[in-house]
């Protein structure tokens, strides 16, 4: 940040501290986001907009002349710059805090729920795989994973009814959110034989298995992950279906939903409305 300067006559001690005190707190805010690691992006924007704003007060007792004799407002190479700076972060800081957030909350199947700031709001795209018998150790044959089948790990510490019920928790997790209570009826839709044929899998266990990385992001194993899989693997028809839940858009009180099979696409899709799934229980009783 560049301020300009004026001759000791002019400066008074209101005029240092008009301008000196925001000069300090706006070079201590970008220095603190500056400092910060990435994954600290909430505490990153808040220290930048500190900054941004200390950094507007400063120009502007700059440019006044705020507590100095000078009666003429000043405008010089300094204080130009110092405000094309603070412009750049103005833009910088309505794209990510108002524009892209604004967008991705009218649009969710357009931007990751990470830049439309849904996190932690219980309200994100998601998905669940149902492979058919021993269908998902096609995986193994005709995909480089970063890591076995989910329970193959788990077997190496417990017992299976240990690990199935430990497999359940992420289960539980994804039904007690709002967009978890479409899947009862949405499951059965699905698949054509008894639940008890099929291993229900939460869509982020199989992209972590398959990318070796997921953020809860349900974008990232959506039917592109299903078509590059199915590529590798090559499920017959009913082997593996998918359930994709996209997340409830801003002003509209519903969730679009598609069901798919690895071979055959997308089989139905449609609407479920946040009324009906709002007098559901998480999981069906029967």
């Amino acid at each position: 940040m560049i301020l300009s300067s004026a001759p000791a006559a002019q400066v008074t001690t209101i005029a240092a501290w008009a301008l000196g005190l925001p000069s300090l707190v706006a070079l201590a805010g970008y220095a603190v986001a500056a400092a910060l690691r990435e994954p600290a992006g909430a505490a990153l924007r808040a220290a930048l907009f500190v900054g941004w704003i200390a950094h507007a007060l400063a120009i502007f007792s700059d440019i006044a002349g705020v507590g100095s004799d000078s009666v003429i407002a000043r405008f010089g190479f300094a204080p130009a710059l110092s405000m094309m700076i603070w412009l750049v972060l103005a833009v910088y800081l309505v794209d990510v805090l108002i524009a892209v957030p604004l967008l991705g909350n009218l649009l969710p199947e357009k931007v990751s729920f990470l830049l439309s700031m849904r996190y932690y709001a219980g309200n994100w795209p998601a998905s669940v795989w149902l492979f058919r018998g021993d269908s998902y150790r096609k995986l193994d044959r005709g995909l480089r994973k970063t890591s076995p089948w989910v329970y193959d790990q788990l077997s190496r510490f417990y017992d299976r009814r240990t690990a199935v019920g430990l497999v359940g928790k992420v289960m539980a997790f994804r039904l007690m959110h709002l967009h978890g209570r479409a899947l009862g009826p949405l499951v059965r839709r699905a698949i054509d034989r008894p639940l008890g044929e099929y291993e229900w899998v939460d869509g982020e266990l199989v992209c972590g298995l398959a990318l070796g990385w997921n953020f809860g992001d349900g974008h990232l194993h959506d039917e592109r992950l299903l078509a590059s899989l199915q590529a590798q693997c090559g499920f017959e028809a009913g082997e593996l279906r998918c359930i994709f839940i996209e997340s409830q858009p801003l002003g509209r009180a519903r969730l679009h939903w598609r069901i798919a099979d690895a071979k055959l696409g997308v089989l139905e899709e449609g609407h479920v409305s946040v009324r009906e799934l709002l007098a559901r229980q998480p999981w069906d009783e029967q």
